[in-house]
């Protein structure tokens, strides 16, 4: 099977398509450059294209732009998002209305990811999404005039959601693969971890900054703070250079519905091609059909039942999982990548997100209701646990996605994988919602969380992921293209080759 006989050895590796010697001598600075997952802040961010003594500063800043455009974007739009749902019922009242606009940014954010993800492939990645963030700027703009002007349209809002949840779903896989083109082989797994722990902190810092606002400006202020936020993260974009050696789809482009046909094919093909991506994106839909209900069912439900008084138990019970996001892709990671290797780092995520949840409905089994204090330390501890654990799955797959799939189609994968992943989670909603009328929130907690253990012993006996996931970085340097060329259009002599 190809996955199983190992990567071909360094001297032997195919020269990539328009490489030449400065892919070469790109290759040699990035086996020069050090250990993976170094601490020097200048050897991660320098540009591989510059050699020794290339242009570390601009490296640094180039990285450093994306990032802060990255987060105030993401916190932005969330703000933006609840600001509108502010809006919406204050003027209706209508719960159920509220509901079906956040699952209609949801949805349109993991659809876009399906169905749009060929657009970084075959553009300019800057221009996509600087295109994104000022498309986001316009939309939030307009939806502030409205709101200022005390003009309430519905089906305004609920374009301007569908745009915002487009423009998010298009741009974030975009902002991951980018990096890339920006550090050097050895030094993308260090990237990973910052770029995990720049959106682990914006996935807490959005909802608590809206709520912040809205109290004492209200919603309109809060739509036009994020449109002006938004706006800034478009200027950061435009900063950055524009990327000489990107390599971008051959041949005549295809225009109109023919490219969105094709390059969404190529996209779904390509990930079906490469065997331990297929079973990655496998695992991750399993654990996101578990994990999206935990926190958007689960838990409301059995606290509110609970504790109906204490809603401060929601809010510390919910953020120590964004907090274990944030401590685990900031040190927890690395470290043990650093002491076990990234297929054990990958395995133990699995078992400790999941074993987190099943330790949460055990332990309120056991400590009961009573004392609301006792459940919220225990909870939050396991739950941070849980955090820590996806960050463990998430930031080396991601590393090993960027490293192994070549740049033609690279956001396709990237982009894919995560619109896999997301297809799952109302179905975890509708078996979750089953498990807790038949049974009880707790042992629904306790069963999801068994799931995504057994992910773990699914993940540990499969030799072709594992292989992957030891590689070490340099040779996981396009590795795909080498091992499985049929996945993005090669012909059957190189697939041949490959395994040879």
């Amino acid at each position: 099977m190809p996955g199983r006989d190992g990567p071909a050895p360094a001297r032997q590796r195919d020269r990539r398509p328009g490489q030449g010697r400065a892919g070469a001598k790109a290759r040699r600075t990035a086996q020069g450059a050090g250990p993976p997952g170094g601490n020097s802040v200048t050897d991660l961010l320098a540009d591989p294209q510059a050699g020794p003594t290339g242009r570390s500063r601009s490296g640094v800043r180039d990285f450093a732009l994306l990032q802060i455009a990255a987060l105030c974007g993401t916190v932005a739009t969330r703000c933006v998002e609840i600001a509108l749902a502010w809006w919406v019922l204050a003027e209706t009242g209508n719960d159920a209305l509220l509901g079906a606009l956040l699952a209609l940014a949801i949805g349109a954010d993991v659809l876009s990811r399906g169905t749009l993800a060929w657009l970084g492939d075959r553009f300019a990645p800057r221009t996509v999404v600087l295109c994104c963030f000022v498309g986001s700027a316009l939309v939030s703009g307009l939806l502030t005039w409205l709101a200022f002007s005390g003009v309430y349209q519905l089906w305004a809002v609920v374009l301007g959601i569908a745009l915002l949840g487009v423009s998010l779903g298009v741009r974030e896989p975009l902002l991951m693969s980018m990096i890339r083109s920006m550090v050097q082989t050895s030094s993308v797994a260090s990237a990973v971890r910052i770029r995990s722990t720049v959106m682990s902190f914006s996935s807490f810092a959005g909802p608590i900054a809206a709520g912040a606002l809205i109290g004492p400006l209200g919603h309109a202020a809060v739509l036009g703070t994020a449109c002006a936020v938004v706006a800034v993260s478009a200027l950061m974009v435009v900063l950055l250079p524009t990327p000489t050696d990107e390599h971008r789809t051959g041949g005549q482009p295809q225009r109109g519905l023919g490219a969105w046909a094709s390059g969404t094919r190529d996209g779904f093909r390509s990930i079906r091609r490469v065997p331990p991506e297929w079973r990655l994106a496998m695992l991750t839909m399993v654990v996101n059909f578990a994990l999206y209900p935990v926190f958007a069912v689960i838990v409301p439900v059995l606290v509110a039942q609970r504790y109906p008084e204490q809603t401060w138990v929601l809010s510390i019970v919910e953020s120590a999982f964004a907090v274990g996001l944030f401590v685990g892709s900031a040190a927890l990671v690395g470290l043990s990548d650093r002491l076990f290797g990234r297929r054990r780092t990958v395995l133990a995520g699995f078992a400790v997100l999941g074993a987190g949840f099943v330790g949460t409905g055990l332990v309120a089994m056991a400590v009961g209701f009573g004392d609301a204090l006792v459940f919220t330390a225990a909870s939050a501890l396991l739950l941070a646990l849980s955090g820590a654990g996806l960050c463990m799955i998430t930031t080396n797959t991601g590393t090993v996605r960027l490293l192994a799939t070549p740049s033609s189609h690279r956001n396709r994968m990237v982009a894919t994988s995560s619109f896999l992943s997301g297809i799952v989670m109302p179905l975890g909603s509708l078996s979750s919602g089953f498990i807790s009328r038949t049974a009880s929130e707790l042992w629904a907690l306790i069963a999801l969380g068994a799931l995504i253990c057994v992910c773990a012993l699914l993940a540990a006996r499969d030799r072709v992921l594992t292989t992957f996931l030891d590689l070490p970085d340099e040779q996981l340097d396009d590795i795909y293209l080498r091992k499985f060329p049929h996945a993005f259009g090669g012909e059957p002599h190189e697939t041949e080759t490959a395994r040879r």
